[in-house]
């Protein structure tokens, strides 16, 4: 009598705990290692005058590039000047007259009170930008609400990692025939 080796069959569970790691994989890889290999930085948009794709809680991937390579549409990030604090804004380069550039908002339509000198400095234009991805960290309280959805993510991977009690053969009844 020989025996063969009988193979592991996956589980439904072992399935749900694969797609969840997946899930949460994947924006972390696409988010956090792929800009670093590509030279980008991330920025998340907190506030709403860009609209659309590039709305409030938008991750943005840019690439720093120098001040003569920008043109007008491209869209940049950048510290406003003249204004305290490190918050950044994303904005559309709407006119570029004698090195000097004015932005606007997509969603406002209003060209913004200060210009940009294209000489000092590198802005970074954006490269790719994924909506609603980076809403914690646009909203106060941000911290909390993704450390709660991280502790419900674990919760779920619980939940679908739980196996009902392996199956036992029952042992045959004396007595009937076979066949």
């Amino acid at each position: 009598m020989e025996i063969a080796p009988v193979p592991h069959r996956t589980t439904r569970g072992e399935r749900w705990r694969i797609a969840l790691g997946l899930l949460v994989m994947t924006p972390v890889v696409l988010l956090v290692l792929l800009p670093a290999v590509f030279g980008l930085e991330r920025f998340v948009v907190t506030d709403s005058a860009m609209g659309g794709s590039m709305g409030q809680g938008s991750v943005v991937l840019a690439r720093d590039v120098p001040p003569t390579d920008l043109r007008v549409g491209d869209v940049i990030s950048f510290r406003p000047p003249g204004e305290p604090g490190e918050d950044r804004v994303t904005r559309r380069i709407t006119a570029i007259d004698d090195g000097v550039a004015s932005t606007a908002g997509d969603a406002t339509g209003r060209t913004d009170p200060w210009t940009l000198p294209l000489t000092e400095t590198a802005y970074s234009r954006t490269w790719v930008s994924v909506p609603w991805i980076g809403y914690p960290f646009a909203i106060d309280g941000g911290w909390g609400l993704l450390l709660l959805s991280a502790a419900a993510a674990i919760g779920l991977t619980v939940a679908a990692g739980r196996v009902s009690a392996p199956k036992v053969a029952r042992p045959a009844r004396a007595g009937l025939p076979v066949g």
